[in-house]
């Protein structure tokens, strides 16, 4: 039987783009400081784009594309083996820049 696809919500999004982050951070702990900052930043990026009409099926090669690499620039970013808070914003506003991210910003790029 196949298997009935359920309609994307704010949180399922959220939770695979987390997913994604935390194999760029790859064997790095997150701080929890760190961890709220991108969820907070990602929920509200994640509900502007569902208020602009965009859909999840379009944009989630690029964007799953975009969260690994944000969790890989803060890994580099970190000393230790915790992600603090200053390198989860640094990375957020170095994906920004990313070829992936839209021209003015936006599409899911907002950190």
């Amino acid at each position: 039987m196949a298997k009935k696809k359920t309609p994307n919500s704010v949180e399922s999004i959220l939770a695979e783009c987390t997913k994604a982050v935390e194999r760029g951070v790859g064997r790095k702990r997150v701080s929890a400081a760190a961890r709220k900052y991108w969820t907070d930043k990602g929920y509200a990026s994640i509900s502007k784009q569902f208020a602009k009409g965009d859909t999840w099926d379009n944009d989630k090669k690029r964007v799953l594309h975009i969260a690994k690499k944000m969790g890989k620039v803060s890994a580099v970013l970190s000393d230790g083996q915790i992600v603090m808070l200053w390198a989860a914003q640094a990375a957020g506003k170095a994906i920004k820049n990313d070829p992936k991210c839209p021209a003015g910003r936006g599409g899911y790029c907002d950190f």
